[in-house]
């Protein structure tokens, strides 16, 4: 059974951290040519009180993206979804952490970095996140 613990040890491990605090970690990852995206994990509690790990990479400002098209364009992805958190829109997946191996986390975060990245230079034509 894996724990909190045991996934930021995982990860520390495989990417580098900008920031961290006892629930949460902080990435700045390089994406495609020049450009970079901010994701965060954070320990998250579920519904079913089973300890999760949550995945969100910010997309762009609620008020600045056509949600039409953002709509359309994340539900392309296999992984994840789009949320407003505090005036933003993330793409955002979650794994449960009672559950399997921790090397199930390598795939959605990276494809939940690489469609927040997609998303927001298609949505803002920037690379602020």
């Amino acid at each position: 059974m894996a724990s909190w613990t045991d996934l930021v040890s995982y990860v520390r491990v495989r990417y580098e951290v900008m920031r961290s605090t006892d629930t949460e970690l902080w990435f700045n990852l390089p994406t495609t040519e020049e450009r970079t995206q901010l994701v965060v994990v954070r320990s998250v509690t579920g519904e079913d009180d089973h300890p999760w790990a949550q995945i969100a990479s910010p997309v762009g400002k609620l008020g600045d993206l056509d949600l039409t098209a953002l709509l359309e364009k994340a539900g392309e992805s296999v992984v994840g979804g789009v949320a407003a958190q505090e005036g933003v829109i993330v793409f955002r997946h979650s794994i449960p952490l009672h559950e399997g191996e921790l090397t199930a986390f390598d795939r959605p975060f990276r494809l939940v970095v690489q469609v927040a990245d997609q998303l927001e230079e298609l949505l803002t034509g920037r690379d602020e996140n």
